[in-house]
């Protein structure tokens, strides 16, 4: 398992490396020009060895694609992954993706057992008004995976929170790196999410990049996935 600097969760493990969606803000795609780990990053490749790193005793929540985004993944991929979680029922796990309608399709034909589903965890990315539209416009009340939070990072502009079926939290973050023209938002985009979130009793949770901005209004809510250590 690999440490993170990712403040809402414990660590990450990657089986998945690569990601064809082409997104303007990817930190990973960076650092894979940096580094190498595949040799296109818009081809995904699947490390199956990498699934014995869930063999661990102590109970961690693990984001489970941050490299990569799970609803470009390949059933098979997505079938042996879920075997590999279903032996470490002691973890939580987490995904992220932009791309439901994938999501959707890998659930729905996926085989063996189902009590991956108490321990899995699914969320979609967004950053824009119109990505907030577009995710919940497609996400029906018989839609399954059942998404659970949306992760606003970067911020990039004000966005009203659209109600979606069984949302429980929003996690919100500011755009880092020294990218020219890099985003700053307003701390009035942050407290308007909030009293929407309020509103529809939805958790808040702010990413340490906002706390400079949000002062003494920044605020982390309990996580849905934390686990007892």
């Amino acid at each position: 398992m690999k440490k993170t600097k990712i403040d809402w969760c414990d660590c990450t493990i990657n089986p998945v490396v690569g990601c064809p969606n082409g997104c303007k803000f990817c930190y990973a795609e960076r650092m894979n020009k940096r580094f190498g780990w595949v040799k296109k990053w818009g081809e995904p490749q699947f490390f199956s060895e990498r699934l014995k790193a869930f063999d661990s005793a102590k109970s961690k929540s693990i984001f489970i694609d941050s490299v990569s985004d799970i609803g470009c993944w390949c059933q098979e991929w997505f079938d042996k992954t879920l075997a590999a979680m279903e032996k470490n029922p002691q973890h939580a796990y987490i995904a992220l993706t932009k791309n439901y309608i994938g999501l959707e399709r890998l659930v729905k034909h996926s085989s063996g057992e189902t009590r991956w589903r108490k321990q899995f965890h699914f969320g979609i990315s967004v950053t824009t008004q119109a990505q907030m539209e577009n995710a919940c416009s497609n996400i029906s009340i018989n839609y399954f995976p059942t998404i659970e939070f949306f992760s606003i990072e970067p911020l990039l502009e004000p966005i009203e929170l659209l109600r979606a079926p069984l949302l429980k939290l929003i996690i919100i973050g500011a755009e880092t790196g020294n990218r020219k023209g890099k985003v700053i938002p307003q701390k009035e985009w942050v407290d308007n999410l909030v009293r929407q979130a309020d509103a529809a009793g939805v958790s808040v949770f702010m990413k340490d990049s906002l706390r400079t901005i949000m002062g003494d209004d920044f605020r982390q809510d309990k996580l849905l996935w934390e686990v007892d250590k």
